[in-house]
């Protein structure tokens, strides 16, 4: 069995546009037959922190998938991101910022430099996506989800961890 750390979105449920659900959600069948599971934590701007066991071709089509980020190859949350590349890097941070985080907000967590965020650990990067989220809502007039709630907290990574081992 193999795992992957994923950031993905909320999709609408076909024939019910009031309902949504994270889009992991449609890899389900393929995820069980290959004997495995996968849980989420909804984050800011109605995406998913999505950690999955599976086989390891799963997770490559996953990763694969538009509109699926497979989160570097990190596996353990206490690993440090010493091997980060600037692409890696400036991919994290183009996903984090579409979530509704800012530049600020992110350097200050992660530092402002590559070596910097080399420094920090996996879980701190996962912990600053799961920060927040934002109540979300079903907007009758124009027929879609509304995501300009209440801020709530996010479920914690290490729980999200603990559930696919």
């Amino acid at each position: 069995m193999a795992y992957g750390w994923f950031i993905c979105q909320y999709k609408l449920r076909p024939g019910r546009p009031n309902m949504r659900y994270c889009a992991m959600d449609d890899f389900t069948p393929q995820i069980v037959a290959d004997g495995g599971k996968w849980a989420e934590s909804e984050v800011l701007g109605g995406y998913a922190v999505v950690k999955v066991s599976a086989a390891s071709t799963t997770l490559t089509t996953i990763g694969g998938t538009t509109n699926f980020y497979r989160i570097t190859n990190h596996i353990v949350l206490s690993d440090t991101l010493s091997d980060l590349t600037t692409t890696q890097r400036n991919a994290i941070t183009t996903r984090v910022l579409a979530m509704g985080y800012t530049q600020a907000e992110l350097d200050a967590v992660m530092g402002n430099t590559l070596a910097l965020w080399r420094l920090k650990n996996f879980l701190t990067l996962l912990n600053f996506i799961a920060q927040r989220k934002l109540t979300p809502r079903w907007n009758a007039t124009n027929q879609m989800i509304v995501l300009d709630g209440i801020l709530q907290s996010c479920e914690p990574i290490t729980g999200v961890d603990a559930k696919v081992i």
